[in-house]
C-alpha cells in the first residue's frame, strides 16, 4: 500500500514540474516580437540592394540603393539611390528616439533641398514603391514592439500567427497579420488589412539565411492587392555590426 502511494506522488510531481515546464514556455505576443528582434536586429549594418518595380501590367522598373542603419540613443537609417540616373543620389533619413517620434526625411536632387515627411505623409508611397515610408521600419531591424501590440492567434510545431495592432496612430493599417518561424524567429509573412479589415497589401520574405549570426531574407517582395503592383527587394550584398560614424545620419549629409 505505501509502494502505491509512493508510486502515485511520484506520478503527480512529475505531471505538475511538466505543467511548469510547458507555462514557462508560453510566450505571449509580445515575447515573440522579442524574439525576432534578437533574432535579425544587429547593431548596425550596411547593404547593397537591388530593387525591381511592377506595375499592374507587368511593365518593370530598376533601381539599386544602399541602406545604412545604425542602433544607440537614437535608431538611425540612411537610404540612398545609386541608380538610374531618374533617382541617383535621391537619399532618405529616419531618426527615431526611444520612445519618441521618428523623424523622417527625403533628399530629391532635382529639388535640391531636403523635405521633412509629416506624420499623414507616412503612409504614402516611398519614392514610387509599394512600400510606405512607415514601413521601412520593417525593412530596418524589425522594431515591431515599438509601433505595434501583438496577440497570438494561432501556433503549430512550425510556427506563429500573430495579430499587430498598431500603438502608432501615424500608421493606416487597421491591423496587420504576420508569420514567424519557430525555427529561427524570422517573420515569413505579412498581411495589411485597411480600416476597413480588408486585405490591400503582402508582404513576403523568401531565401532566409544566416550571415554574421542573424538570420536575413535574401528577396523580400511586397504587393498592393488593390492596385495590382509590387516591389522585389534582393539584397546583393550586407555587413552587420560595422563601425560606422554618426555623421552620416544628418539632415546635412543628405545634401553631400
Amino acid at each position: 500500500m505505501m509502494k502505491r502511494i509512493m508510486i502515485v506522488t511520484l506520478i503527480m510531481v512529475l505531471v505538475l514540474s511538466m505543467s511548469g515546464l510547458v507555462s514557462a514556455q508560453e510566450l505571449s505576443g509580445d515575447d515573440v516580437l522579442d524574439k525576432v528582434e534578437e533574432s535579425i536586429d544587429a547593431q548596425s549594418s550596411q547593404v547593397k540592394l537591388r530593387m525591381e518595380l511592377y506595375n499592374e501590367s507587368g511593365s518593370k522598373r530598376t533601381r539599386e540603393l544602399e541602406a545604412y542603419t545604425k542602433d544607440g540613443e537614437y535608431d538611425k537609417a540612411l537610404i540612398c539611390f545609386l541608380a538610374p540616373a531618374s533617382v541617383k543620389d535621391t537619399a532618405f533619413l529616419s531618426q527615431e528616439k526611444k520612445s519618441d517620434d521618428e523623424d523622417m526625411y527625403l533628399y530629391m536632387p532635382a529639388l535640391g533641398n531636403v523635405r521633412k515627411i509629416a506624420g499623414s505623409q507616412k503612409n504614402g508611397s516611398f519614392v514610387g514603391t509599394d512600400f510606405s515610408y512607415n514601413d521601412l521600419s520593417i525593412l530596418g531591424g524589425g522594431k515591431y514592439k515599438e509601433d505595434y501590440q501583438a496577440t497570438i492567434l494561432d501556433e503549430d510545431d512550425k510556427e506563429y500567427l500573430l495579430r499587430l495592432v498598431p500603438t502608432d496612430e501615424d500608421i493606416e493599417y487597421k491591423f496587420v497579420k504576420m508569420w514567424v518561424q519557430k525555427s529561427n524567429w524570422f517573420p515569413t509573412k505579412l498581411e495589411f488589412y485597411d480600416k476597413d479589415k480588408e486585405l490591400y497589401k503582402e508582404l513576403i520574405s523568401e531565401d532566409i539565411k544566416e550571415r554574421s549570426g542573424y538570420w536575413t531574407a535574401e528577396k523580400m517582395t511586397m504587393k498592393d492587392l488593390d492596385e495590382g503592383s509590387k516591389t522585389v527587394i534582393y539584397l546583393d550584398e550586407i555587413t552587420y555590426d560595422l563601425e560606422l560614424n554618426d555623421r552620416i545620419f544628418t539632415v546635412r549629409y543628405l545634401r553631400r
